[in-house]
């Protein structure tokens, strides 16, 4: 009579484990499925703060061929005006300067980490869509901070040399910089476009609601 009692407890003991274990695994499960739906919708939502600024700002997104894009500090406040970015507008105004300089250097490499995870995160080539998105958005906020960099040099240059318009430009080589800054605010136009185009926000949003369903 022992001995089948013994047996039972063990059977029942072993069965209990076995749906702790299942009950283990499938909270891991609803666990994983919660982080990755709540990283989906930060990344997203990361990314849709920087389409609606752009979308806010794309008339301002223009440099003129025959002169150097002396506000270039506006811009730059305008395409960092929002509540992930605004840590970096004051960047602008203090060029090389820390903390200033390293907390911008810093949220460019955020940048970038976004732009990865965004591609890994969701699926198809919207993915890669909205990740490009993002990259040339940072792409172009760093070419916008070499600019400003540039423009105080050569002010600099033309005040401390006694330089006309024209000869501090070319000393500091401020023509090819504003080239290299009109091809970024180009790429972001492109990459602003296929998103439309391809209806990258919706298609998105569609696979974070399915995800919590």
């Amino acid at each position: 009579m022992l001995t089948d009692w013994n047996f039972w407890f063990s059977v029942i003991t072993a069965v209990v484990a076995v749906i702790a274990l299942m009950q283990t695994k499938q909270q891991i499960k609803l666990s994983n499925k919660q982080y990755l739906f709540d990283k989906r919708v930060e990344h997203y939502l990361i990314a849709k703060g920087l389409i609606q600024l752009y979308e806010s700002n794309k008339t301002l997104l223009t440099v003129r061929d025959d002169e150097p894009a002396f506000a270039m500090d506006f811009i730059f406040a305008q395409m960092t005006n929002n509540t992930y970015l605004e840590k970096i507008t004051d960047v602008i105004a203090h060029p090389l300067e820390n903390p200033y300089h390293k907390d911008f250097l810093i949220e460019m490499e955020i940048m970038k980490d976004v732009s990865a995870k965004i591609k890994f995160m969701f699926g198809g080539k919207i993915a890669s869509f909205l990740g490009n998105y993002v990259l040339c958005y940072q792409e172009l906020l760093f070419k916008m901070y070499q600019y400003q960099i540039l423009l105080n040099k050569m002010q600099k240059s033309a005040q401390d040399f006694n330089l006309t318009l024209d000869k501090a430009q070319e000393a500091v080589g401020e023509k090819q910089q504003r080239e290299e800054l009109q091809k970024a605010m180009e790429d972001l136009k492109q990459a602003y476009d296929i998103l439309k185009k391809e209806d990258v926000e919706e298609k998105i949003e569609k696979q974070i609601k399915l995800l919590n369903s």
